[in-house]
């Protein structure tokens, strides 16, 4: 509950002043679009949308990229760069420049992405947030799957035993057998005798 609550305080800020033109959508053509982009001049100023640890400041596939960490769980990347400014291990706050916008797509831009323990979630939530409070916070974290369970089949009557100290209603049972069919007692032990009614003579 804390780390929830201390990733909702995390605001962002747009890194670019162009307008947002394309949404986060993980389900659709290529596998999705797991960030939001924001249409910017190649070469424009781009400035670190949190205050946090720069984790990463390269290239992945050709793609130059900076990862900030705000607070332990919660990172925020800004990639199409064409120049990064910043270092790996520094630290940078909101607002700095951390480098320089790239082409997006074939069209010049950025694309801003977020994650919570790994996984991507909508930067949208947390863009130009003003307010924070525990209702915000659990809206944030994806709750934890059920772990499934089956229910195994169970035959009703397998748990229903017989009174041990029933007597058998089948005849001959004593003499085929050659004698009294012992019953599930201890060895060791006697069967109690049963009570004699009162009243009666013998």
């Amino acid at each position: 509950m804390f780390v929830a609550f201390a990733i909702a305080t995390v605001c962002l800020t747009a890194p670019v002043n162009g307008p947002m033109v394309a949404e986060y959508s993980p389900i659709g053509q290529y596998g999705g679009h797991w960030g939001v982009d924001f249409s910017a001049e190649a070469g424009e100023a781009v400035r670190a949308p949190a205050s946090g640890l720069v984790t990463f400041a390269g290239s992945v596939a050709g793609m130059k990229s900076v990862t900030i960490q705000p607070v332990s769980g919660f990172k925020v990347s800004v990639s199409y760069l064409s120049e990064i400014l910043v270092s790996e291990g520094g630290w940078i706050n909101r607002g700095l420049l951390l480098g320089a916008a790239g082409i997006e797509h074939g069209a010049p831009g950025v694309h801003l992405s977020t994650r919570i323990n790994g996984r991507y979630t909508d930067p949208e939530r947390q863009l130009g947030c003003q307010k924070t409070d525990i209702t915000r916070a659990l809206r944030l974290v994806t709750p934890p799957q059920p772990y499934p369970r089956s229910r195994a089949y169970r035959n009703p009557g397998r748990d229903v035993r017989s009174n041990p100290y029933r007597p058998s209603t089948r005849r001959g049972d004593s003499s085929s057998s050659g004698g009294a069919r012992p019953g599930p007692l201890h060895s060791g032990r006697r069967p109690v005798a049963k009570a004699r009614p009162t009243g009666q003579r013998h």
